[in-house]
């Protein structure tokens, strides 16, 4: 069987584990005063719904197509879709287009991978304001997945709330969305990493494993 860890998306023959609700900060910013928007995840979209900020013509660097979607429906229309979808490259790359350029960087409490502080060194002149954060929200027992399961996992909160929830079995075949996830992984598992960074890929690799 194959389990989806992170995500509410629903796939013939996977079954959805949700184990995180997002909690979304109140904060007010003027988005004129900035020349750029660093957006990590379609959360950071909804926190600006959320909180009724409107979208202002800015530049958006977005770490990937889902992202970049939610930012489009939101009304942003300058939007940088990154070629790295893995945190740390994200930021690497989108550096030096935005170096002493006033950037704002909503992001979560907790985060797995350090673009802050990349962008930062990188000479980038950045407010960042903590937009969401993953709270956990915990499954029965009898929801936890039998031996030789498929489990994909879409970001590192998500490894971390079904090891908290139902601990790991060494029959479990891990799918990880990206590097920053592998890695949350690597201390009980030998994850393959998806070679795209969608949850499309993630489900299809998943399927060859069983």
């Amino acid at each position: 069987m194959i389990y989806l860890v992170g995500s509410n998306l629903e796939f013939d023959g996977v079954k959805t584990l949700v184990l995180n609700e997002i909690k979304f900060n109140k904060f007010s910013v003027n988005l004129a005063e900035f020349d750029a928007l660093v957006l990590t995840s379609k959360n950071s979209v909804n926190a600006l719904r959320f909180n009724q900020i409107s979208p202002t013509d800015l530049q958006i660097y977005s770490i990937g197509e889902g992202t970049s979607h939610a930012a489009s429906e939101f009304g942003f229309a300058q939007i940088y879709t990154a070629k790295n979808a893995h945190g740390n490259d994200f930021a690497a790359e989108i550096a030096p287009f935005i170096k002493g350029k006033k950037t704002l960087f909503l992001r979560a409490l907790e985060t797995a991978s350090s673009v802050g502080e990349i962008l930062r060194k990188s000479g980038v002149n950045l407010t960042q304001i903590i937009a969401y954060e993953n709270v956990f929200k915990p499954l029965n027992e009898e929801q936890k997945p039998p031996k030789n399961s498929a489990i994909i996992f879409t970001s590192p909160s998500a490894v971390r709330n079904f090891t908290r929830n139902f601990g790991w079995d060494e029959s479990y075949k891990a799918v990880s969305i990206g590097l920053t996830t592998a890695k949350e992984l690597e201390a009980f598992a030998s994850p393959i990493v998806s070679a795209q960074q969608n949850i499309n890929a993630c489900v299809s690799l998943a399927k060859t494993l069983l």
